[in-house]
């Protein structure tokens, strides 16, 4: 027969089950005391960001629009024979277009674009980006596409993937370069690789790990917003922006899901 516990186990017993619910409830207490506080970082979160993208936007605004003020000043109070007000001119709307593209990038970082489902061409692609970028191509400086190619058909927005192709583009212009050049490297497992190259002064080795941070540009007058558009585009579509090593300027390299169509079934099509 087992023996009978005694009073002072009986009283260890009771003792520790009083400590294991006292433990148990505090534990309890501490979980829900994690999830509100994690629940109040999770609302808190969004107005911090927005408090420093409002803060970097004004910071990127300020600077071209008082510089356009000041060309908009001198048109309108200075005399000005006809070759100084069409410099003027010329360079208030460069910076009105500054301000535009700023307002751009800002409204599709902040929102994203849509993937949507279009069917389009690489072609078409192509096309799309050039219509983009060559009415703000400086005029000494080129653009060079690949071979027009029908044969590749993708799926996705025709409007963002051009647009983030541009920024790449246009923000080698804007840096110095005088030549960019997309490029159409192999690429494996069906997918589609293009990578953005320039003669450009290149990036600092200090801004390299951070060229797709919003507001992180190494060029006066940067908003630094291009770069990380262009990555949230693209990544949208299930592809990847790296910024790759180059002897010379900048080489960004993108490749995105695609799917190699016979030239014969997309004519049909």
């Amino acid at each position: 027969m087992p023996a009978s516990p005694t009073a002072e186990t009986r009283r260890d017993a009771s003792a520790f089950d009083h400590l294991s619910g006292a433990l148990g409830s505090s534990y309890r207490q501490l979980e829900r005391r994690l999830d509100a506080l994690q629940q109040e970082l999770a609302r808190q979160r969004p107005l911090a960001q927005l408090g420093e993208m409002t803060a970097g936007l004004a910071h990127q605004v300020r600077t071209p629009l008082a510089t356009a003020l000041v060309y908009a000043c001198h048109l309108r109070d200075a005399p000005l024979d006809a070759a100084e007000r069409a410099r003027f001119a010329e360079r208030l709307v460069e910076r009105l277009r500054q301000l535009e593209r700023l307002v751009a990038d800002m409204l599709a970082y902040a929102h994203g674009a849509k993937v949507g489902d279009e069917r389009f061409t690489l072609a078409e692609l192509l096309n799309a980006l050039a219509a983009t970028v060559e009415p703000r191509r400086p005029a000494a400086a080129s653009l060079e596409l690949p071979a027009a190619d029908r044969g590749v058909l993708l799926t996705g927005s025709i409007e963002g993937l051009a647009g983030a192709l541009a920024n790449l583009c246009l923000n080698a212009f804007e840096a110095g370069a005088r030549q960019v050049t997309v490029e159409r490297p192999p690429a494996a497992n069906g997918r589609l690789a293009l990578a953005v190259c320039d003669d450009g002064p290149g990036i600092a080795p200090a801004l390299r790990g951070r060229v797709f941070e919003p507001f992180v540009s190494g060029r006066p007058g940067g908003t630094g917003l291009g770069l990380a558009v262009a990555r949230g585009v693209i990544e949208r579509h299930g592809g990847q922006l790296r910024l790759a090593e180059s002897a010379t300027g900048c080489r960004f390299e993108i490749e995105l899901p695609a799917q190699l169509v016979r030239r014969a079934a997309l004519l049909e099509g």
